[in-house]
């Protein structure tokens, strides 16, 4: 094996060791992630980023036996299509050059570069008077760069890939702007390249998508070219389904009132009024807002009254306001203001009730007696101004549009970052 030669990063300042003295044109720098242009005496730096995930399966720099010839894994890539994510691993012995080492859906192949090109196009092509299939053909990115290569790559880097299978054996065609080079990769052993590399398991890709998952990433309009057009259409129908549910959310009928509720009083029921569903279904919104009260809430049981059967729907509201003081200072919790929403409420006239019970915080039995044998003692009350009407904007249902719009793309565009 040749002697191994050490550069510095200009990034991170890391030693990091050239193994194909000569060969290597970008180097990845191990600690920083940095891409390195060392064909040049000076280390010119191409372009720096973190590292966000440099464990693979197999560590830059072992060396194992495969075919009777000690190879050293000198890069490593990982890259994805729409359909898989795998890794793949330059090796190189200074007298048999560059193989690969590849890792895809738990299966390993080994790639030769071809001197010799396939003849023929299409979904079948010849090579050495064989016959191979077009099996899959897809953009392939690369996602992670980690090691020395001998030619330009960095993350981000997209080819066409197809691939023609043969039995086991596959022919592998990339296309660049620059060129077209063509693989061929055949089945290894998995026990034997553990045993050659030392693999460490858990970094090992995940194991690959089942045909129904392969196919459904590899569908129509799921490519990267797609996947804009697809959030903007989910952006575009939600907008319509959101003017849509607002339109039809009118017309807008309200009735109105006022009341003094009582605290620590028994319950009172109060009538709001009267409205019209005009609509087959229509959503029906009562407000509640308190005056300028503390410590103190008012529990609301509205009950929507069909005037022609006498049926009743019910909901309950509630108006609560506290303050105080602790250690951590002043502090407030509740609101003066409650809103309550009858979702589906049929067409017909109803009379709008609220039943009312004020009580105080904190609850002193003894003052309300007193109060109580006092009668010229004002008892307190807390005013209400209640509105009823039929309308209202459900935005749960809203956001649950929402989510099955945006997640088919948003389930893509995981699947395609992830790992």
């Amino acid at each position: 094996m040749t002697l191994a030669h050490a550069v510095t990063c200009p990034s991170c300042g890391g030693a990091i060791e050239v193994r194909a003295v000569g060969y290597t044109v970008t180097l990845a720098c191990r600690y920083c992630g940095s891409m390195l242009d060392v064909a040049h005496e000076d280390v010119r730096l191409i372009t720096a980023y973190k590292r966000a995930n440099a464990n693979f399966a197999i560590e830059i720099g072992t060396r194992g036996t495969l075919f009777d010839i000690e190879w050293e894994a000198i890069g490593a890539l990982r890259r994805r299509s729409p359909g898989a994510i795998w890794q793949e691993y330059l090796l190189f012995n200074p007298y048999a050059g560059y193989r690969w080492l590849v890792i895809v859906d738990g299966e390993w192949q080994f790639g030769t570069m071809l001197l010799d090109r396939p003849d023929g196009a299409g979904a079948s092509i010849q090579w050495r008077g064989e016959t191979y299939k077009l099996d899959d053909d897809a953009t392939v990115e690369t996602t992670t760069v980690l090691g020395e290569f001998y030619w330009r790559v960095s993350r981000g880097d997209r080819v066409q890939c197809a691939t023609f299978a043969r039995g086991s054996n596959f022919l592998s065609r990339e296309v660049t702007v620059d060129e077209v080079t063509w693989t061929q990769l055949i089945p290894l052993d998995r026990r034997e390249v553990e045993n050659a590399f030392a693999v460490r398991e858990r970094f090992k890709p995940r194991s690959g998508l089942s045909a129904s998952r392969r196919a459904f990433f590899q569908a129509p309009g799921t490519s990267d070219n797609d996947l804009p057009l697809m959030f903007l259409l989910a952006l575009g129908a939600l907008l319509i389904i959101g003017i849509v549910q607002y339109v039809m959310s009118g017309p807008n009928l309200c009735a109105n009132n006022r009341f003094d509720v009582v605290v620590g009083a028994p319950t009172t029921t109060h009538k709001i009024g009267t409205i019209d569903v005009t609509r087959p279904w229509q959503f029906v919104t009562i407000q509640a807002d308190g005056n300028d009260f503390s410590n103190r809430w008012v529990d609301l049981d509205y009950s929507l009254v069909n005037r022609r059967t006498q049926q009743s729907i019910d909901a309950y509201g509630i108006v609560e306001y506290y303050t105080g003081s602790d250690s951590d200072g002043p502090w407030t919790e509740g609101s003066h203001h409650s809103e309550t929403q009858f979702a589906s409420v049929p067409r017909g006239s109803y009379d709008v009730y609220v039943d009312t019970g004020s009580h105080g915080w904190p609850i002193d039995p003894a003052a309300d007696a007193t109060d109580s044998n006092h009668p010229w003692n004002t008892p307190e009350a807390v005013s209400l101004w209640l509105k009823a009407c039929t309308s209202g904007y459900s935005w749960g249902l809203f956001w649950i549009f929402a989510i099955l719009l945006f997640g088919l793309p948003c389930l893509i565009l995981w699947r395609r970052h992830r790992g």
